[in-house]
């Protein structure tokens, strides 16, 4: 592989650096889900219930239909049913008609799962500074950012993250 600035080279080698950046990514990627997973507990969370709740949260009037919501999180629809049953059962979401498509029901954010998000924005914040942000310097934090940005807008230029608030900003690193 090379740069941007070589051209196209897809050859199936990747240098010994590229190799372990590559690993480190993957690794990493795999290690972060339980890692949330353990800690969003306490509040009786998954990490992709977290982006659910999160998904809804997000949304205009905090209600969204399904589909949207698995689109936002990147899952499939049968999935994203299945977990919003089991978020409605506890409160944390409810379900209504939708009135322009009398076919689709929202999902709207309840009270109760406003302040279970709340406390998972919490436990999430604190995550954040435990696993990456307290581990490099702020100005890696920005150099970090502004790499990974296009590579996630790389795997999906029309999706949901695109359009947050958020994007390109990391929380907790001053400018």
């Amino acid at each position: 592989m090379t740069s941007k600035n070589e051209g196209p080279d897809k050859s199936a080698e990747l240098t010994e650096n590229e190799a372990e950046l590559w690993a480190s990514l993957v690794v990493f990627s795999q290690l972060l889900t339980p890692s949330m997973d353990s800690r969003l507990r306490e509040v009786g969370l998954t990490l992709f219930e977290y982006g659910a709740l999160m998904s809804l949260s997000d949304a205009p009037g905090n209600t969204l239909k399904i589909s949207e919501m698995a689109e936002r999180t990147y899952a499939p629809v049968p999935r994203m049913s299945k977990v919003v049953g089991r978020l409605q059962d506890r409160g944390l979401v409810a379900r209504a008609p939708s009135a322009s498509d009398g076919r689709a029901k929202l999902i709207a954010l309840t009270e109760e799962g406003r302040e279970v998000l709340d406390a998972a924005s919490t436990v999430q914040a604190t995550a954040a500074h435990d696993l990456v942000l307290d581990r490099i310097s702020g100005e890696d934090a920005r150099t970090l950012a502004g790499i990974l940005g296009p590579l996630v807008h790389s795997l999906d230029p029309a999706g949901p993250v695109g359009g947050l608030p958020y994007r390109g900003r990391v929380d907790g690193v001053k400018d």
